[in-house]
């Protein structure tokens, strides 16, 4: 059952989520610029707020994904989301701690297990970092953008209706459009932050910069 949780900014940690497979309630949480309550599933793995940056620390086994006939998934990765009433535009600074491949760190639109969007920065398994999407609706669309020289990017996701569309920047200035695609949900689609570590033993991944506009 969720919780909300008041008095929330304390000696600068706003929450550690410790519990596997509960979810949070963390009420507006503005200091972020996020005007929803942000809700957190751990899996596990632990999920910290301070006033201005979202840190999670994925756990072993943990990861959002969906193969190209559908026949293999997995939905146990950390997050910590919100559910936007109307069009905008969300983009963070996404700073990871790469160890293994496919260690990641995302912004992710969500529907449910089998509607939703990753936009992930990542280890390749050629062992550079880089972006990637997926758009999965059902089955799972992988698509590889671009190498990254850093552990550091820029992701942004934009939402007109049912239409979104994915951009990254190495600056927090200079826009790339990657993709746009239409995702539909029965269910109100949640936005947030998602980490990954299929391999390691964990992975660590800081959000920072984070703007949000209707």
């Amino acid at each position: 059952m969720a919780k909300i949780i008041s008095g929330l900014i304390i000696l600068g940690i706003v929450f550690v989520g410790l519990i596997a497979n509960a979810e949070e309630t963390i009420e507006k949480q503005n200091k972020l610029g996020i005007p929803y309550d942000l809700i957190s599933e751990p899996h596990k793995s632990t999920i910290t707020v301070s006033e201005d940056t979202v840190t999670i620390l994925a756990s072993k086994g943990t990861d959002l994904y969906t193969n190209s006939d559908g026949s293999k998934s997995a939905d146990n990765a950390p997050r910590i989301f919100f559910t936007p009433k109307s069009d905008f535009i969300f983009s963070a600074k996404v700073t990871a701690d790469f160890t293994s491949a496919y260690d990641g760190g995302a912004l992710f639109i969500y529907g449910d297990t089998e509607n939703w969007t990753k936009f992930l920065f990542e280890r390749f398994k050629s062992g550079d970092n880089g972006i990637s999407s997926t758009v999965t609706k059902t089955t799972g669309d992988d698509a590889y953008h671009n190498f990254i020289t850093s552990n550091e990017v820029y992701l942004k996701i934009a939402r007109e209706k049912d239409t979104f569309t994915l951009f990254y920047s190495t600056d927090g200035e200079h826009w790339l459009y990657r993709r746009s695609f239409s995702l539909i949900s029965k269910t109100p689609i949640k936005v947030g932050f998602i980490a990954q570590s299929p391999i390691s033993e964990n992975h660590k991944v800081v959000y920072s910069n984070i703007q949000f506009k209707e």
